[in-house]
């Protein structure tokens, strides 16, 4: 370790923005727009994937699977220790960290890629389904793909270039997909998710390498390994926690009911986290460095997480709630007849959809403010919560009551602690927040009793699907519209059509006695820290990735 490293000075902090010399708010929707569009291509490519493998396989390799994903997430949270997240924070000096972190980063990952080598067959065991030991070693070798990629990646979110993340992401899900097909067609089952995870995440890993603009020599610093311990150690913390909590279900489930009962409850999860993992990616790729560039600014600040959280709950709540009312011929038209036992977890899982992406735009939120230990109390308490209701809930009522479980602790005890770690992170007045995401609420209830309404005159589930989503989403579309133009199209407020329009709503609104338009103006100023996302070929909980944290879940 070399001691005497120097702090970063004042204009060290600023470095990550006089590299950047475009606006913040353009860098920001240029990231965004990178982001959404891998992953809408992405998810929709996974969601195909998915729905061809899933009449391939049984639910017993579903099950098999998620045992062994259940084991890789919860242990290779520690995997990169927080390096990517560190990284990302604008605030800090990149080179002046970068050879530190990705030392730690590659010794961490190898470290954890041994423990699921050795420990693979007893932890799998004690899950329901010893099979599930094989995939998990041949996973471990994504762990250390995954610690070769951090420092890359870190560079590439926060400087926005969400570009190169996007091509990695493409070129990464062909040879994915490929290995997936041939190998469950050829009766690999389990393994064949497996072996296309490392499929992916080797393409991810080559193209990454490939376009950093730099790469650094590996060293050891005081002063990094400081910075890292004060902020890695606690994000790594929650994230440890974060992956146990996201994996509790199936780990109940699969212990007490099997691993074909799992498999069912796997695809339903899915479903009910297209919102989160769709967003996910914008979250990580704008989140944290857009917070840590405006921290010191309170009202530049509170602009932007009340714009953050507006288009985030924008975007994610007409999915969860038409999820909500259109679960049945939503998994017998995508998935087949054989997998309906998921649609009543579906109906219930669509709101965890919703409150979870929230919450984890609140947690980047917090770690873009350096309160990562804030993140780390808040996860300690919901596992605290989630276990016991959740050993209650299966017992009880399988896996309908597994979803009720987390529904129970997420809305009156995670959220809330959420949103008071945020107001002691930040000083943000909540009642902002709710004004943000209350227009949004509204419209997607609304729009998901009219999508029922249309579906169940319709015979069929194709035909009630397609009807559901048309006048559901037709609608949800019609009312936020001032919302919609205001969060993602700023810049064509101004036109002379756009602003009639939006007249238009402001009468109307004024008329029924209803606010209607857009979000007040100084709301729409600064930064908006979201808009687009991104993914790799299959699913966060079954999908290898080359970056961490990210939600949940499996394949599609």
């Amino acid at each position: 370790m070399t001691a005497g490293a120097p702090r970063v000075t004042a204009p060290a902090l600023r470095k990550g923005q006089e590299q950047n010399p475009k606006p913040l708010a353009v860098s920001v929707r240029k990231s965004a727009v990178w982001s959404m569009s891998s992953t809408i291509l992405l998810r929709l490519a996974s969601i195909g994937v998915t729905a061809v493998v899933a009449r391939i396989l049984t639910p017993q390799d579903f099950g098999v699977f998620a045992v062994a994903t259940t084991v890789y997430t919860i242990v290779s949270a520690l995997g990169e220790f927080g390096v990517g997240s560190c990284l990302s924070r604008a605030d800090l000096d990149v080179d002046a960290l970068a050879p530190t972190m990705w030392s730690v980063s590659l010794v961490t990952s190898s470290i954890v890629a041994a423990i699921m080598v050795l420990f693979a067959k007893p932890i799998a065991s004690s899950l329901g389904s010893a099979d599930g030991a094989g995939p998990v070693r041949v996973m471990a070798i994504t762990m250390i793909l995954i610690g070769v990629t951090a420092v890359p990646t870190a560079q590439c979110t926060r400087e926005y270039k969400q570009g190169k993340i996007f091509l990695a992401n493409v070129i990464s899900f062909f040879p994915s997909t490929i290995v997936l097909f041939v190998l469950a067609k050829s009766g690999d089952g389990a393994m064949a998710f497996a072996w296309s995870r490392i499929a992916g995440q080797f393409t991810s890993c080559v193209v990454m390498l490939a376009s950093a603009g730099r790469l650094y020599v590996p060293g050891l610093t005081r002063y990094a390994f400081g910075v890292l311990l004060k902020f890695g150690l606690p994000w790594a913390g929650a994230n440890f926690v974060g992956y146990i909590l996201q994996n509790v279900d199936y780990a109940f489930i699969g212990h007490l009911m099997g691993p074909a009962t799992l498999g069912s409850y796997v695809v339903a999860f899915n479903a009910a986290s297209w919102s989160s993992s769709l967003l996910f990616g914008v979250i990580y790729a704008v989140a944290i460095p857009t917070f840590s560039r405006v921290k010191e600014d309170p009202a530049k600040l509170a602009d932007a997480m009340a714009n953050g959280v507006r288009a985030i709950v924008l975007i994610a709540a007409p999915m969860c709630f038409l999820s909500m009312v259109l679960a049945r011929p939503l998994v017998s038209t995508i998935y087949g007849a054989r997998w309906s036992s998921s649609a009543a977890v579906l109906s219930v899982l669509s709101l965890y959809g919703l409150i979870s992406v929230v919450c984890i735009l609140f947690s980047n939120m917090i770690a873009a403010l350096g309160k990562s230990n804030f993140i780390l109390i808040v996860q300690l308490i919901w596992l605290a919560a989630l276990v016991p209701a959740m050993a209650i809930g299966v017992r009880e009522d399988g896996m309908v009551g597994a979803a009720v479980a987390h529904i129970i602790v997420l809305v009156p005890i995670v959220l809330p602690c959420y949103l008071i770690a945020l107001k002691r992170a930040a000083r943000v007045r909540l009642v902002n927040i709710m004004k943000a995401v209350s227009p949004s609420i509204i419209s997607a209830s609304v729009a998901a009793f009219i999508a029922w309404t249309a579906a169940s005159v319709m015979h069929g589930s194709f035909f009630k699907l397609v009807a559901g989503l048309a006048a559901g989403g037709l609608f949800y579309m019609l009312a936020t519209a001032p919302q919609l133009i205001f969060v993602f199209g700023n810049k064509y407020t101004h036109n002379p059509l756009v602003c009639r329009i939006l007249r238009f709503y402001r009468i109307t609104g004024r008329t029924i006695g209803i606010p209607v338009g857009p979000p007040p103006k100084h709301a729409s100023a600064g930064p908006r820290p979201s808009s687009a996302p991104n993914t790799a070929p299959v699913t966060p909980r079954l999908q290898g990735h080359h970056r961490t944290p990210r939600p949940r879940r499996l394949p599609g």
